[in-house]
């Protein structure tokens, strides 16, 4: 990197720590004022209040990055353009495109250091920020049900569809238990109830079915008073779970759409929400990318750039909203409707960079 480059970034991350941190701070306060009063009712150490907001720190992250990289950009080259030292560059031949070539990998590192925090912090910080607020600071006590209804479970090789499950008797009722073969149905049991005993299920009262290697051909049909299951799926797993996208990893959540699909059960919202976890970290670099042209002009000072900062985050996040609602209509892929804030920014701040060829 040449020595301007460095001079470049240097007067970006200056402001860019310092406008970090104090969003940081004040949304850190914000949340605690607003919820101040539930937290003097639950009588809560200053301990886990400390927890609480330093596991929501990395949560809000996400969102306060990308604002304070473009309130960096307007500030840094804001002051650079209005002291001539932009235009004294040009004139010894730098093209502003190179000038801004530093900024624009500062970006693409944001996104990754964002990328990094989504997958690898930011679901652990979510479920911690859940368990903090509602057991140690509310004390909030709620039972957990015991009985299911109509549920339907895979597993490795198999599948489950209960009438009713009931976790305390360890006991099931009208169940169909399927048994896969390479993918294919092998094996069939229909049971109108059945017991867990000693690692395995005791079925009582039904039908089992054998099919050929196909599939599709049933080869034996034979009823049983009582069978035995050998297989080590206890009723705790078999528990219909619902977990929240924001607590999983895109590991999780792309696995748990492809179990879903398998069941045949409608995954667009899910996987609007699995693209969202790229989308939201590269807005970074297309924030950035979007702010460059922006800072070029050389009228308005701080508070300039603080209200187009604010301005351009208030549209971006709007934006995001409402390609996240128009990613769950069927008719809309949900890649699509993840990115169409990336999209529209990116476009827009193409065509502001284009016109900054006038200025070489």
């Amino acid at each position: 990197m040449t020595r301007l480059g460095k001079y470049v970034l240097a007067s970006f991350l200056k402001p860019l720590l310092f406008s970090y941190g104090a969003m940081t701070l004040l949304v850190l306060m914000a949340e605690l004022m607003e919820r101040l009063d539930k937290i003097i009712a639950g009588k809560a150490p200053l301990t886990v209040i400390a927890r609480y907001l330093l596991a929501l720190w990395p949560v809000r992250s996400l969102e306060l990055l990308p604002v304070a990289a473009l309130l960096a950009i307007l500030l840094s080259l804001g002051q650079l353009s209005r002291r001539m030292e932009i235009t004294a560059a040009m004139s010894g031949g730098i093209h502003p495109w190179k000038l801004t070539a530093p900024l624009l990998t500062m970006g693409v590192a944001l996104s990754l250091l964002s990328m990094g925090l989504a997958e690898g912090l930011t679901p652990w910080a979510n479920r911690q920020v859940k368990k903090l607020w509602n057991t140690d600071i509310r004390r909030l006590t709620h039972r957990k049900p015991t009985r299911f209804y109509d549920i339907t479970v895979a597993g490795s090789g198999v599948f489950y569809a209960v009438g009713t499950l009931d976790l305390e008797k360890e006991w099931m009722e009208n169940v169909v238990i399927d048994l896969l073969d390479n993918g294919r149905p092998g094996r069939q049991i229909q049971a109108r109830s059945a017991q867990w005993e000693k690692g395995g299920w005791t079925l009582r009262g039904g039908l089992e079915r054998i099919y050929g290697p196909d599939g599709q051909d049933l080869t034996r049909v034979r009823g049983f008073q009582k069978l035995r299951l050998d297989r080590n799926d206890p009723p705790a797993n078999l528990v219909p779970q619902e977990p929240d996208p924001d607590d999983m990893s895109q590991f999780s959540l792309r696995q748990r759409i492809q179990r879903l699909k398998s069941l045949g059960i409608a995954t667009q919202k899910l996987e609007v929400e699995l693209y969202m976890k790229t989308a939201l970290p590269w807005s970074n670099l297309v924030i950035v990318f979007l702010g460059i042209p922006f800072a070029f002009n050389k009228r308005g000072g701080k508070v300039r750039a603080v209200a187009v900062a604010l301005a351009v985050a208030f549209a971006y996040f709007g934006l995001l909203q409402v390609g996240r609602a128009i990613g769950q209509k069927p008719w809309c892929p949900p890649m699509a409707g993840a990115w169409t804030a990336n999209f529209v920014f990116l476009a827009l701040g193409a065509r502001l960079f284009w016109r900054m060829r006038s200025l070489s």
